[in-house]
């Protein structure tokens, strides 16, 4: 509205200056809602709580947002990186960090190239051509030490190409430093410091890492709970320190091949497996019951939140991390046909979710 109260859209002219300059206030990350998903689970102990943190309201979908917004703060501070310069920004990712990248590069004035797999979400990839990045599809399940693994064709343009800047999301100390500055000290904020558990998968190992470490600080006793996909080799080297060949897994964004240097598991109290199935089955779930979408990590983090809960003894407050947007996988975890063809007995997964819903 006007001065005059007239509703309507309204152009803001800012004299000299750039209107996507104007445009980066109006982007805001963090802050995000945090939502009550007990109905999930009636037969919950007294006083205990499942809560889920709805990280995929940030701008581009997802927690990674975070990361990103603040590694390039930081590397402008530092005069690294200037805005609206055309400098080139590069990052591997599994989708959601490279969106993200490729959002704020529109919005900056760098060029953004992404460097994905072929397990990533024909959504993910459709999004960052969306927002005018230059996209390397590469070749999913290659050994880490392969030259067309998608890390490594990231640090290969770094290497060929000095001027180029190499977000790095898996090594990079700012990954969990983003975390620890934003994410811990919301959840401690909108729960009044009554967080009893954080459950939040990992890959990169940062948001796990950096927001456990500032919830530690706050309350050492606070549990830290870190979902792992069957498949990822997370598990057997957090429990007994043995690296193991990883196997396939559909699920994005969560478990890896490698030990990334962002992630400390040293903070990790308790790590729980799951199946694709279990994951998938949860985001179904909670699109019929909550109305919401959310994607596979956040489908793991909450099926482990859940599993947990019931266990615990109130007062008890569980808090899942939602990683990213559901609408990210239409064609995956959203599409009949393409569960079907991966084995999932879609309508069995349905029924359940309808009969939870009568309880």
């Amino acid at each position: 509205r006007d001065r005059e109260g007239k509703a309507g859209v309204f152009t803001c002219m800012v004299p000299h200056v750039p209107m996507v300059a104007v445009l980066v206030a109006w982007i805001s990350v963090g802050n995000t809602p945090l939502l009550d998903l007990s109905a999930l689970a009636p037969d919950l102990p007294k006083g205990v709580r499942v809560l889920g943190k709805a990280e995929f309201s940030n701008p581009s979908g997802s927690v990674k947002d975070r990361i990103v917004e603040y590694i390039l703060d930081e590397q402008e501070r530092i005069g690294r990186l200037t805005r609206f310069s055309g400098q080139t920004i590069v990052a591997s990712s599994s989708g959601n960090t490279a969106t993200s990248l490729a959002m704020f590069s529109a919005l900056r004035g760098y060029r953004c190239i992404a460097i994905t797999n072929r397990g990533t979400s024909k959504e993910k990839v459709q999004q960052l051509y969306a927002y005018g990045a230059e996209v390397v599809v590469t070749a999913s399940g290659v050994p880490t030490d392969s030259p067309v693994h998608y890390q490594n064709v990231e640090k290969q343009l770094v290497e060929e190409n000095p001027g180029y800047f190499g977000l790095n999301q898996y090594d990079s100390p700012l990954n969990p430093e983003a975390y620890y500055a934003t994410l811990g000290p919301e959840l401690w904020a909108q729960t009044n410091g009554k967080i009893t558990h954080l459950v939040a998968a990992g890959s990169t190992g940062g948001t796990v890492s950096g927001t456990a470490r500032f919830l530690k600080k706050k309350n050492q006793a606070i549990q830290v709970i870190m979902p792992d996909p069957h498949g990822s080799i997370f598990y057997d080297w957090w429990a007994h320190r043995k690296l193991v060949k990883p196997t396939s897994f559909e699920v994005e964004g969560v478990g890896k091949d490698s030990i990334p240097q962002a992630l400390d598991l040293s903070l990790i109290d308790v790590m729980p497996r799951f199946s694709d199935e279990q994951a998938f089955a949860t985001c179904r779930t909670i699109a019929r019951r909550m109305g919401m979408m959310v994607g596979g990590s956040a489908g793991g983090n909450v099926h482990a939140a859940l599993t947990l809960a019931r266990k615990l003894k109130g007062p008890a407050t569980v808090v899942a991390i939602l990683c990213d947007s559901g609408t990210k996988y239409l064609s995956k975890i959203f599409n009949d046909e393409w569960m079907a063809s991966k084995g999932y007995d879609v309508a069995a997964m349905d029924a359940s979710a309808a009969n939870r819903s009568a309880q």
